[in-house]
């Protein structure tokens, strides 16, 4: 899979609690840029702001995350459905729009 096979702007469906600094909208760029958003109104500023985004060497997705620390999330892309788990084991999904 290719980085361009994610570009997209993805909505989240999850609404389990670890997934809550995950932004609610996430517009994935050809070229790798990434920039998150929260809903209006959302108390929380989001994990992934503006960064990069790109496939690591072992197959997971990185994204920089709003500190610029790098993130490092395995992914599955089944159709219009992104499903990320990060390193503390918080499963959370996204649907393209």
């Amino acid at each position: 899979m290719t980085d361009d096979a994610l570009v997209g702007t993805w909505l989240k469906e999850s609404t389990d609690p670890c997934s809550s600094s995950y932004p609610d909208e996430l517009e994935l760029h050809e070229g790798g840029r990434a920039l998150g958003r929260m809903r209006p109104g959302a108390r929380e500023h989001p994990r992934w702001d503006v960064g990069t985004f790109r496939r690591l060497d072992d197959g997971r997705l990185g994204i920089t995350q709003s500190n610029d620390a790098l993130g490092r999330y395995a992914f599955t892309l089944a159709g219009d459905r992104l499903t990320l788990t990060d390193e503390a084991g918080c499963t959370f999904t996204y649907r393209r729009r």
